[in-house]
């Protein structure tokens, strides 16, 4: 049932309706870019999208790195309901033809989201409430498939440090973030408190264009390095540096309609450096 009615609406209903001009994303990719640029080895993917009203927008999802061009078709629907918003954000994969996706209806500082899959027993296979307030949230997630609960939970310690706890899976994740000063941040991640698997990060603005964030890990004893650079037009550059892996250069405008770009290199053997850019397109 849940497949006709994506269809009908991605379909029937945009086909009854004046589509808006499409919008097209696109991310190419070539592998070992250093063995020379070679077309048959560009892979890309590209998705194309059309409001048909306010409440409806439809697309297709279009891969040429497979043998069926057309991965997934998807339909997002917005309405009013009570007193609160419905939003839903379905796609169907046309290789196994299920529908999966999330239906969220957000009323004041609630949110309820059920993430459904006609390929699952269940149908549901989570439901997940979230409410927040000033320097706190909490989520609850029931998962169907296994009855299990996970939760996530984030508050405020002080003006300068925020806990945040997940609890998933019988496992604990701890996250604080910590200001230090105007320019210092501090961010400690682990399983939960136990400090010899904590990641601790420091950022720590130099001026208004650039920041440095070392971290280390304590549990493999790694070190690793950013550098951000605030362009102009709200671009950013960031250099990560892993000296005993790889180096990574990402570019990025500041939304989808701008051109980004990265390119990812083992550590001394830059002619295996992978490149990929993309940006959108409306039209």
């Amino acid at each position: 049932m849940l497949r006709q009615i994506v269809l009908a609406l991605a379909l029937g209903l945009g086909l009854a309706g004046e589509f808006n001009a499409p919008s097209v994303s696109m991310n190419l990719r070539h592998d070992k870019f250093g063995n020379g640029l070679r077309v048959d080895s560009l892979k890309g993917d590209f998705q194309v999208e059309s409001a048909v009203s306010d409440d409806l927008t439809v697309g297709l999802n279009l891969d040429n790195d497979s043998d069926s061009p057309l991965r997934s078709i998807y339909g997002k629907i917005a309405s009013k309901f009570g007193g609160g918003k419905v939003d839903a954000d379905l796609t169907m994969s046309m290789g196994d033809n299920n529908i999966a996706g999330d239906i969220t209806y957000v009323e004041g500082d609630n949110e309820i989201k059920a993430r459904v899959d006609t390929g699952s027993g269940d149908f549901v296979d989570s439901v997940s409430y979230s409410r927040s307030g000033k320097g706190w949230s909490f989520n609850p997630t029931f998962n169907l498939r296994d009855n299990s609960v996970d939760l996530e939970a984030s508050a405020d310690y002080s003006d300068d440090t925020n806990v945040n706890v997940k609890l998933a899976g019988g496992e604990t994740a701890l996250e604080v973030n910590h200001r230090l000063d105007a320019d210092t941040d501090l961010k400690l991640n682990g399983d939960g408190a136990d400090f010899n698997t904590m990641k601790v990060e420091v950022a720590r603005r130099l001026d208004g264009d650039n920041t440095v964030k070392p971290r280390f890990d304590m549990a493999s004893k790694r070190f690793t390095f950013s550098w951000v650079r605030n362009l102009a037009n709200d671009r950013t550059f960031t250099a990560n540096v892993d000296p005993d892996n790889s180096l990574s250069l990402d570019f990025e405008g500041n939304n989808d309609d701008d051109w980004k770009a990265s390119i990812s290199s083992p550590w001394g053997d830059f002619k295996d450096a992978d490149v990929s850019f993309g940006r959108k397109f409306n039209f």
